[in-house]
């Protein structure tokens, strides 16, 4: 243990552990639930879940809305705010809670089909709704760093949920009986973290409404909510359009593929949510520290995510088969479509904590507003052309021209500027060598292989310009003392 804490000090040791391990416990129970659904009730019933998880995730930043990063911002500073924050966070909370749920209802009544997808939405949307007001108390713990008790809320919420799941498919429950065991353990996840805050942090007796202390925590949030918003909608948009075009069956197999990149935006959400204090603080006032400090992570990052990339691609067969059993095949290609994502989501989601950390969120907006708009127009498209092919095209293409975008205005900055010109060069010289190939006369349907090719040109690239990785590299993202 003396020589892991010499590696990895206390202080990050223990963050990144109960942050991973908490999420890790967390999207465990989301797995496991979609391995069942598909398992026991076929593709069809997948589907349906994907596109309600979807939608869930989506509404659950509605009332989010930036107030929780400005809830650990502020209170990191000032713990005598915490009761006045606490309560008028909640204040608002109530009243974008009740718009959401006439949202969920109305939107639930005309935006989804009748059956299996709307009884889902309104289960998840539900859980969205408890997951909320958890995500307060989970920011006083950040603020407070005690992120063990962020670990233990979840893990308990795990373990209810994979309880009932056993129970109800022991009793051979309906699909809709086995997925409300995340509204029980969401539940349990909520009051645990009320009594957690109360006995450890005290936030005092209810606080009036204060329309400055209001007015102040909205004029800080709500660019960050917007942004928050936008991410969301690019990482999740190809489910929600291609729900229009498909069947459930297919959308259940495309669902599984994009599990990939959304797994990669995930782990490295939460990569970020344990360096960004660091980062921050480097990148205040423009350091070479600073700068080293982002080209480590991005280059030693991409080069990890890009060799994952090829090894998904190789191995779909595999990892499909095991999460949707033998009726898998159809889900190959798509999954082999999709693969290229997983550098390219990687580098956004690090671009876009690096620019709000140096306080440019408007560069953000900009280059997820675009993507928007692009991936929307895409997305349409060439899935009403091609379907779930098409849809997997857009996906790649929209996070290509982000992560082009990003690294335009990172060129700029003075953040790892050679970085940034290397990468464009990396990126524009890979995708014009594959432009040039064969790849011009394949079929949209048969080019896949040649994905591989853009991803081994892209490590190549990143190995010729930027350099191998580097022990003080490593050593820079680990310095506890920064």
């Amino acid at each position: 243990m003396a020589v892991l804490f010499r590696v990895f000090p206390r202080r990050l040791f223990v963050n990144t552990a109960a942050v991973f391990g908490g999420e890790a416990a967390s999207r465990l129970a989301t797995l496991l639930m979609a391995i069942v659904i598909a398992r026991h009730f076929g593709p069809v019933a997948l589907g349906q879940y994907g596109y309600a998880l979807a939608c869930g995730s989506i509404l659950l930043l509605v009332p989010d809305f930036g107030l929780h990063l400005y809830m650990v911002r502020d209170l990191s500073a000032d713990h005598e705010r915490l009761r006045a924050v606490f309560w008028s966070v909640h204040w608002l909370k109530f009243i974008l809670g009740g718009a959401l749920l006439l949202f969920i209802l109305c939107f639930g009544q005309w935006g989804v089909p009748e059956g299996g997808r709307r009884v889902l939405f309104y289960v998840l949307a539900g859980r969205a709704v408890l997951q909320t007001f958890s995500q307060v108390c989970m920011a006083v713990f950040k603020a407070y760093e005690k992120m063990h008790f962020i670990a233990l809320q979840q893990t308990l919420n795990s373990a209810l949920a994979l309880a009932w799941i056993g129970g109800a498919l022991l009793f051979r429950a309906s699909l809709t009986a086995v997925v409300i065991g995340f509204v029980v353990g969401q539940a349990a996840e909520t009051c645990l973290g009320w009594r957690l805050v109360w006995v450890n942090c005290s936030p005092g007796r209810p606080y009036r409404w204060d329309p400055e202390i209001i007015k102040a925590i909205l004029v800080a949030s709500v660019p960050i909510g917007v942004t928050a918003i936008l991410q969301a909608l690019n990482l999740r948009i190809d489910i929600l359009i291609l729900g229009f075009y498909v069947t459930d069956w297919t959308l259940g197999h495309f669902q599984a593929a994009a599990w990939f990149p959304v797994g990669i935006f995930l782990v490295t959400s939460l990569l970020m949510t344990v360096l960004f204090p660091k980062l921050s603080r480097l990148l205040r006032h423009g350091s070479a520290q600073g700068s080293a400090y982002v080209l480590g992570l991005v280059k030693n990052g991409l080069l990890l995510t890009g060799l994952g990339g090829l090894a998904v691609w190789f191995a779909a067969p595999t990892l499909l088969a095991w999460l949707l059993g033998r009726d898998s095949a159809s889900g190959i290609s798509w999954l082999r479509i999709l693969a290229p994502m997983l550098p390219l989501v990687f580098l956004n989601t690090v671009l876009f904590y690096v620019f709000v950390a140096a306080q440019r969120p408007s560069v953000c907006l900009i280059t997820l507003g675009v993507g928007m708009v692009l991936g929307l127009v895409l997305s349409f498209s060439l899935t009403s052309a091609y379907g779930a092919t098409g849809c997997a095209i857009a996906d790649v293409v929209r996070e290509f021209i982000i992560s082009g975008i990003y690294l335009c205005f990172l060129v700029q900055e003075e953040h790892a500027r050679s970085a940034a010109l290397g990468l464009l060069q990396v990126l524009a010289g890979a995708t014009v060598l594959i432009a040039l190939g064969p790849v011009l006369i394949t079929s949209i349907h048969g080019g896949d292989r040649w994905l591989v090719a853009w991803m081994l040109l892209m490590l190549a690239g990143i190995v010729v310009v930027l350099g191998l990785p580097r022990r003080r590299e490593w050593r820079l993202l680990t310095d506890d003392s920064i």
